[in-house]
């Protein structure tokens, strides 16, 4: 589904490169996280597969075709959660609808129900400021959701959050993932959270970044996972392939 061949990546022809040769594929359904170190071309890397930004050199094709600019199947949330303070948790969740013309109805249909499903229903006229950073993720997620994508790149998306709250909407993530097929590829600093979602984690070395081990995770996303001896292998094989 998601094919990147030999992706580089500098903002400038005298400046250093950011990312440089990163390869990759991702079939539907998959999940995968991409963790290494501060400024190795991490969330460089998701703009290029959002098409938000086009590589130097190399190229990313989606079901065939070169990404070159945003897509309406491709999902971003962000790490600072992107809301408009100004709108309400209905009018953000309704954002990129209206952008892409959908119906009033149809927008309100699609708003309520993911609201209702993300434990949202009682927020829906509530401003961001009134929300925690928990809800506020949520929303973020009801408002990439909206759309219907096939891919959902995120951007540390958990990372302002408690752990317990974290915990609680990795699960979720999960949940919408599993139920409607989505292909996930998430940036992370936490090997704990990489590897309870990443049935494939690819660890980068430093800037130009490279991708320096793959891991497979079969067990990634089993809620039972985190208490798992497994687990804490797969944790400390990541943090070994980090230290390299």
């Amino acid at each position: 589904m998601i094919d990147v061949e030999s992706i580089s990546k500098s903002f400038d022809e005298n400046a250093p490169y950011a990312l440089r040769g990163v390869t990759f594929s991702a079939s539907k359904g998959d999940s995968i996280a991409i963790i290494g170190p501060s400024g190795c071309g991490k969330t460089t890397l998701l703009y290029i597969l959002a098409g938000l930004i086009n590589p130097t050199s190399g190229q990313v094709r989606i079901r065939g075709k070169q990404v070159l600019c945003p897509l309406r199947t491709t999902a971003f949330v962000l790490q600072d959660f992107g809301l408009l303070p100004w709108k309400t948790v209905r009018q953000n969740v309704c954002l990129g609808m209206k952008i892409h013309e959908i119906s009033k109805e149809e927008q309100d249909n699609i708003a309520g129900k993911l609201l209702l499903d993300l434990g949202l229903g009682s927020h829906s006229d509530s401003y961001p400021a009134l929300l925690s950073g928990g809800e506020k993720q949520r929303v973020a997620i009801a408002r990439a959701l909206a759309l219907r994508p096939e891919i959902m790149l995120m951007d540390e998306p958990f990372s302002s959050l408690d752990t317990i709250t974290r915990e609680k909407l990795q699960d979720t993530l999960l949940d919408i993932c599993r139920e409607r097929e989505l292909t996930m590829i998430i940036v992370t600093h936490s090997i704990e959270e990489a590897v309870f979602l990443g049935r494939t984690i690819l660890v980068m070395g430093p800037r130009p970044g490279t991708v320096k081990v793959v891991i497979n995770n079969a067990n990634a996303g089993n809620l039972s996972y985190r208490s798992q001896k497994d687990f804490f292998s797969t944790c400390t094989h990541v943090r070994q392939a980090i230290e390299l």
